[in-house]
């Protein structure tokens, strides 16, 4: 081998292996590391930056705000009624102002039935351990006597006042119905239809369920629940010491499965419940058989409820059709 030239190819190949090793080295430093890091790191603050500012839950009132804000409903002169709005409760946001006027209306039906000499219809305002009001009503039995209590949770994008019918069919049979829109529906604080964790919906109930246990001690006590109500009372029975305050649990259409308008949700909704929790997904099945068979009915349902369903309601099904295997 030529002297001269072996130097200069080992020469060579030394450059050539330097030079990649030079390039491996670069693309592995801790500087390019941290770039990239930074770099995710901006990415996620974009994706986040407009729910940054959701506004949180409120801080919980003092007993003697919880004191005023019971006092919502009380019988004035003859079987008048007077709603006393606390400052604490006039509505500064869009969301308040909607669940507001939802509460007015749901005020409105109770003293409509009361005009109507139904004088066991009554409601009251229930404040949270979170310091949010919801609505509750109750239906009396008139003409015979009381022999149980119901509670009854009324479904997704439902409110209790739905039930009248059928709480008065059940007043003929002596049971006494209560009934609370829970966070989000009806007469009860929250943004419409939106809830921020099915089980804030859950200790509701169970905190309803002591104060309707107070006031009617003696008497069996039932639960009732339709479809996501189902999901939450099904949730609830789980705590043994709430089980073993009640004598029965009826369930129509319970929310222990749910049926996604494409696979691709299944994947989707926990992503979604974290990032965009707002957001609701279209139910499956929107044009299959009616539910009732009253025209009336059919019509006044359609424009109370929507086929809509979000991550974190989804969640909470997928979590109470996991443990219900274990309930008999």
């Amino acid at each position: 081998m030529d002297p001269a030239v072996k130097p200069s190819s080992m020469a060579e190949a030394v450059m050539l292996t330097s030079g990649a090793s030079g390039r491996v080295n670069a693309l592995l430093s801790l500087r390019f590391l941290r770039r990239l890091l930074l770099l995710l790191n901006a990415v996620l603050l974009f994706v986040l930056f407009p729910f940054r500012w959701r506004p949180g839950l409120p801080p919980c009132p003092g007993p003697a705000a919880r004191d005023d804000r019971r006092e919502g409903s009380r019988k004035s002169g003859a079987g008048a009624v007077v709603v006393r709005v606390p400052a604490a409760m006039v509505p500064r946001r869009q969301r308040e102002q909607e669940a507001a006027a939802r509460r007015a209306a749901a005020v409105r039906r109770v003293l409509a039935a009361r005009e109507e000499g139904r004088r066991g219809r009554d409601f009251s305002l229930f404040v949270t351990a979170r310091g949010e009001t919801l609505f509750t009503q109750s239906w009396a039995p008139d003409t015979v006597k009381t022999r149980g209590v119901l509670i009854l949770m009324h479904g997704l994008n439902e409110h209790s006042g739905r039930y009248d019918h059928f709480a008065k069919k059940l007043n003929d049979n002596g049971f006494k119905v209560y009934a609370m829109d829970w966070i989000g529906h009806g007469g009860s604080d929250g943004l419409h239809g939106y809830v921020q964790s099915l089980d804030y919906a859950v200790s509701d109930l169970k905190a309803f369920l002591e104060k309707v246990l107070a006031e009617n001690s003696g008497f069996p006590c039932f639960f009732f629940g339709h479809s996501t109500g189902a999901a939450i009372v099904l949730k609830a029975v789980l705590d043994p010491k709430v089980e073993a305050c009640i004598e029965g649990v009826v369930l129509t259409s319970p929310a222990i499965r749910v049926q996604p308008s494409h696979p691709l949700v299944l994947v989707l909704a926990p992503v979604f419940s974290l990032i965009i929790p707002r957001y609701q997904f279209t139910t499956a099945y929107n044009n299959g058989p009616p539910v009732f068979r009253d025209p009336e009915a059919l019509r006044f349902s359609k424009t109370v409820r929507g086929g809509l369903l979000n991550g974190q309601i989804y969640q909470a099904v997928q979590r109470v059709l996991a443990r219900s295997p274990y309930r008999t």
